[in-house]
């Protein structure tokens, strides 16, 4: 459940083919010639998709996987790889000079050996020598002097030809690490030019992160900048009224001079504005940097709207009710108090503002999350005086049977209009062997896509169609569910399944659980996906959906991975929705006291590229555009004692977060 600061009275609006690194099926799956998958021992099989004329209902997966998202996954799949690959080279050099230290240890353990003779009584008539030849700085330098001196007996040579042997072996090792570190630097650059042209093809896709939006400021630097601005003009103000001794008048009084009066007081005259439009004014001023609610309740902040503030104007309602009971005035002309509308075709009137001077207003958009500072639109909507009393505006009537500005939601549309869903709950899985992968797990190559999860995970139809089920040794009972267009899914490993053959499944409907049955090394699902009878790549098509439609928009109507990083707030090294961080500062400034260390945070939002990259684990957890740090509302903290982390998850719950397991807190959403 949300807490939000609640106050007596007033509410504003306000991401060469991936090395599988996570449990894998080895699935000895062939791509079939005749373009038909066919039984036998060593292939999977399933029930033909149901062949009829093709139905304009369902779209072709070939038509909505564009070249260029097939690149994206494929650039994403080999810039994991290089990675794993220079991860492996870092190592191996790591041990290779692990390994010729240890020679060289050897090397010089054996030498000390003939030393230590030369200093003894018996050795001493070349002790002097020995002893030089021992400050040598390499041991080939004094190996090399030691078998020099014709003094050496055959003991002490057979100890130095062993220093020479571990000597010659440390020099092989060493080359060894430093070709390993060469390929590592490599594959490291290839990585970077790799994940360089991800960035600029997700951009050209609209997959980056999304600008700024219109009225807002680039930076946090500057919202903060902003926020402390119109305080201090508001504060001013008050000052200014208070020294004069001006007392504010009722609006009724100055409704005849439109809403706002003057006094003079010696040489100096000050704009009045009614005694109810600056307790409006304090209330929202003070009430910037805090959260909104996502209900437009009384006593909570609202996203888009106004509530009740007393001893002042009634407020109450959604910004469009506002609108139509509040008196418009020249929008070219505001004066302090006054009402900014937004509104577009689909919602109508669906945001409000408080204006407070020097072209800004105060309010709460979706894209913030916090009450704050906005720029006034270029052409708002509309403009109202509430001091000037009630009128009876008509409202714009809007084509969408809900506002397209979401304030608080971040769960993603289960499914688009399409019907597509993905087969495995969001953060419940991680990316493991791809498609087309090659390799002794496989006949030929890798016919789908594999989601390591853990056993008993739920498994979703990805598409509603008719179920076949057949028990094939590779997948256990295979499912395939099918359509009339020739298209069709296909699910294996399944440790239970809970649909029966020649039954009808809708889209995100639940089938089977996450299992390890027939060829497989680890609880996972195999996904498949058949056009004609032929094996096409998952991937594009579930990226397709996820991140241009069915990962939906989240809060300020923004999509999974997103949202721009000027309406978000930095939390150490990390970057969360606003009320988010607020949040996590409290539980890190509370963590400082109680223990007397800092509370590290080590993730927060991921934008496509970063979801892209790497886990702290190493691996693509998410495809592109489904991570659930993709919305700013999660985080992960550093490493803590049973202790610390008992007393986290207490705070954390009294701040209203959950816990979701690996250190990770997130706010429950609606």
């Amino acid at each position: 459940m949300r807490r939000t600061r609640v106050f007596a009275g007033v509410s504003v609006l306000v991401a060469t083919l991936a090395f599988p690194t996570a449990a894998h099926g080895a699935d000895p799956t062939t791509p079939p010639v005749s373009g038909v998958p066919t039984a036998s021992s060593s292939s999977p099989t399933a029930s033909s998709p149901t062949a009829s004329s093709p139905s304009v209902d369902v779209p072709d997966p070939l038509a909505i996987a564009p070249s260029a998202i097939t690149e994206l996954t494929t650039l994403a799949l080999r810039y994991e790889a290089n990675l794993s690959v220079a991860e492996e080279r870092r190592r191996e050099a790591a041990e290779r000079k692990r390994d010729a230290d240890r020679q060289r240890r050897i090397a010089r353990a054996y030498v000390d050996q003939v030393v230590e003779y030369a200093m003894s009584p018996s050795g001493d008539p070349f002790a002097q020598k020995l002893t030089a030849l021992a400050a040598a700085e390499e041991p080939e330098d004094l190996i090399t002097g030691m078998f020099s001196s014709e003094q050496v007996t055959d003991a002490q040579e057979g100890h130095l030809s062993d220093a020479k042997r571990a000597f010659d072996a440390a020099q092989e090792l060493q080359a060894r690490a430093d070709r390993a570190t060469r390929a590592a630097e490599k594959a490291e650059e290839t990585a970077a030019r790799q994940l360089k042209q991800i960035g600029e093809l997700a951009e050209q896709l609209g997959l980056g992160a999304s600008s700024t939006p219109e009225g807002l400021p680039q930076t946090r630097t500057e919202q903060d900048s902003w926020n402390a601005a119109a305080a201090t003009s508001w504060t001013r103000y008050r000052k200014q009224l208070a020294r004069l001794g001006v007392k504010a008048p009722g609006a009724r009084r100055l409704k005849a001079t439109g809403g706002v009066g003057k006094a003079t007081v010696g040489s100096r005259t000050v704009e009045v504005l009614p005694v109810q439009t600056i307790r409006l004014l304090d209330a929202v001023v003070e009430r910037i940097g805090d959260d909104y609610a996502a209900e437009n309740t009384r006593g909570a902040w609202s996203c888009g709207g106004l509530v009740q503030v007393k001893g002042s104007y009634d407020l109450t309602g959604t910004p469009a009710q506002i609108y139509a009971r509040t008196v418009k005035v020249d929008p070219a002309k505001p004066r302090r108090g006054d009402l900014v509308f937004t509104a577009n075709r689909e919602s109508g009137v669906h945001h409000v503002g408080v204006y407070i001077g020097d072209g800004k207003m105060i309010d709460a958009p979706g894209t913030r999350a916090q009450v704050g500072v906005s720029l006034v639109p270029a052409k708002p909507f509309a403009v109202t005086r509430p001091a000037l009393g009630k009128a009876n505006n008509v409202l714009p009537r809007g084509t969408a049977k809900a506002p397209t500005t979401v304030c608080n939601a971040t769960k993603p549309i289960a499914a688009t209009r399409q019907g597509w869903t993905f087969p495995l709950k969001q953060g419940s899985y991680s990316i493991s062997a791809g498609f087309g992968m090659g390799g002794g797990m496989w006949q030929s190559t890798h016919t789908g896509q594999d989601l390591a999860a853990p056993m008993g995970t739920p498994i979703y139809a990805s598409r509603g169609g008719v179920v076949s089920l057949q028990e094939i040794g590779w997948a256990g009972t295979l499912i395939t569910i099918s359509h009339p267009d020739g298209t069709a899914e296909r699910y294996a490993h399944s440790s239970k399944v809970l649909v029966q053959d020649g039954q009808t499944v809708n889209s995100g409907d639940e089938i089977a659980l996450v299992g390890s049955r027939g060829n497989s090394t680890g609880p996972h699902l195999h996904f498949e996906i058949m056009v004609a009878g032929r094996f096409i790549d998952p991937m594009p098509v579930l990226v397709q959906y996820l991140t241009n439609k069915g990962a939906g928009t989240g809060w300020g109507g923004y999509s999974n991975g997103q949202v721009p990083r000027g309406v978000l707030c930095a939390t150490g090294d990390t970057l969360l929705r606003c009320d988010v961080a607020k949040r996590a500062k409290q539980l890190s400034v509370a963590f400082n006291r109680k223990f007397g260390a800092p509370l590290e945070f080590t993730a927060g939002y991921r934008d496509i590229v970063g979801q892209i990259q790497r886990s702290p684990e190493g691996t693509l957890v998410d495809i592109p555009g489904t991570s659930p740090f993709g919305w700013g509302t999660r985080f992960t903290v550093g490493s803590l004692s049973k202790a610390q982390q008992a007393w986290v998850e207490t705070r954390a719950r009294g701040l209203g977060l959950k816990p979701e397991g690996d250190l990770s807190w997130s706010l429950p959403t609606a």
